[in-house]
């Protein structure tokens, strides 16, 4: 008997930023087999024109450059995958994701307001969902957080409930030994006063806690009667020393964030995010109350960078299998809980 077997070509892969997020990613295709790097894209003079070799060590793909423009790159082959790494906000990346879908690729992305676009930028969300589907390529908003820890691990664990009353998720992460970029955007040496004025601009704290506990009432079917979202700031004790920062006592050394959501359906959601330097007891903690009751508590915490980088990559193979669209968590395929149809 005669058997034939059918060998998978490497699939086409791009890297669109490649800040820290972007390395963590090419430490990750490096283990993977089965996919062809095609390029990476960045804007940034200090890494334009420069092999990844030289900014990494990469010896699997020493050979690459990174370039900036975007459209040159992307027409280097079709029906790829393009993983987007470059802002939190939704207007910010909408031209980028345009030039990506007309280019013929999918497109996996952290940009943290992906998680659900619909809840500040439904316009814009519903442009992008007509377009990914005319252009019949899929996108998959992913992260730790958003993406995971705060939406996606509870909406799994509901599947095992009767009932469901309400909803508490508690994430406290130590920045002291993360990068930049996130140590600045939780306000690190900034006073009270720079940090409330700062946050009502927007221009610090955590962009998609809004968006995990909105995407949570869309996965069970309730309807959000209220959305309150604070931001506090956390004041060092003590002298704080990181990397990038020298906090004083007195000063801000992180974010205090919550979520409150309540539901027509009497089902309430709380999200609180601590992100501080040196913060204590560092955990990922989900309470659901119901029939029955569960509490889980990952101590440590799930590593944001490292796993958001392992995630993104763990979609590839899927982005290629599943229908053309935006794939926000409430539309995946698995069992929760739902209050009604």
């Amino acid at each position: 008997m005669l058997f034939s077997f059918k060998i998978n070509s490497m699939k086409p892969v791009f890297i669109f930023g490649f800040g820290e997020m972007g390395k963590g990613v090419l430490r990750n295709l490096e283990k993977k087999e089965g996919i062809k790097l095609m390029g990476v894209i960045d804007i940034d003079p200090e890494k334009v024109n420069k092999s990844l070799y030289s900014l990494t060590g990469s010896e699997k793909f020493k050979d690459i450059y990174v370039e900036s423009d975007a459209e040159r790159v992307l027409e280097r082959e079709k029906n790829g995958v393009v993983l987007h790494l470059t802002s939190s906000h939704l207007k910010d990346v909408i031209d980028e994701y345009f030039l990506i879908l007309d280019k013929g690729h999918h497109i996996i992305t952290t940009t943290e307001e992906m998680t659900d676009p619909y809840l500040k930028n439904k316009e814009l969300a519903e442009k992008l969902e007509k377009r990914a589907k005319r252009k019949k390529r899929a996108i998959i908003p992913t992260g730790v957080n958003p993406g995971f820890a705060m939406d996606l691990l509870p909406i799994i664990f509901s599947g095992v409930f009767e009932e469901i009353e309400g909803i508490n998720i508690k994430r406290i992460q130590n920045a002291s030994k993360r990068r930049y970029p996130l140590q600045k955007k939780i306000g690190s040496g900034l006073t009270t006063s720079q940090f409330k004025e700062k946050w009502e601009k927007r221009e610090i704290g955590h962009v998609g806690l809004a968006e995990s506990g909105s995407i949570i009432a869309k996965a069970l079917k309730l309807q959000i009667k209220n959305l309150e979202e604070t931001c506090e700031p956390k004041i060092a004790k003590s002298y704080i020393k990181t990397d990038f920062f020298e906090v004083n006592p007195g000063y801000v050394c992180g974010i205090l964030h919550n979520v409150k959501i309540e539901t027509y359906e009497n089902v309430k959601i709380n999200l609180f995010l601590e992100m501080s330097l040196d913060a204590e007891n560092p955990v990922d903690s989900i309470i659901i109350n119901g029939k029955p009751y569960l509490k889980i508590e990952i101590p440590g915490g799930i590593p944001g960078d490292e796993a958001t980088a392992s995630i993104v990559c763990n979609w590839i193979d899927k982005v290629f299998e599943i229908p053309p669209g935006l794939w926000t968590i409430d539309k995946l395929f698995f069992s929760h809980y739902f209050k009604k149809i």
